[in-house]
């Protein structure tokens, strides 16, 4: 039974057998970079801000830290905005933000975790006139 258990957990939290990329990997729905989680936000291009376009980037950079937290992985410092591309649909635009994460599963500081309202403190405490 101990050895059916530790593979169970070797599966769900492979961290904890040392591969702390692949967890990530796994957690990460729209893909990873070894310990960066990657969030993309698919918005039209047509409405994406030409003003107040910092304040939509640190409103998706919030979500992004919540999005890692649920999923199981520690945000640590700063999001990084990626890059834009256009989508397939030619209508779209793909907004990639990754962050430096710790799976939860080993992560030995918690209290180190980069948090969405970290985020938007460090905006100035307000994203609610993101796309103004």
């Amino acid at each position: 039974m101990a050895a059916a258990k530790k593979t169970t957990d070797a599966k769900q939290f492979p961290a904890k057998a040392g591969d702390s990329a692949g967890e990530v990997e796994q957690r990460s729905v729209d893909g990873s970079s070894g310990s960066r989680h990657v969030k993309e936000f698919v918005v039209l291009t047509a409405s994406w801000p030409g003003s107040g376009e910092e304040a939509a980037h640190e409103a998706n950079k919030a979500a992004l830290v919540g999005e890692a937290i649920q999923r199981g992985l520690h945000p640590r410092g700063d999001v990084r905005f990626d890059g834009a591309e256009a989508h397939d649909d030619g209508v779209s635009t793909v907004l990639s933000y990754s962050v430096e994460t710790v799976p939860a599963s080993v992560d030995h500081t918690p209290q180190a975790t980069t948090t969405p309202r970290d985020v938007i403190e460090a905006a100035g405490g307000d994203t609610s006139k993101a796309g103004d």
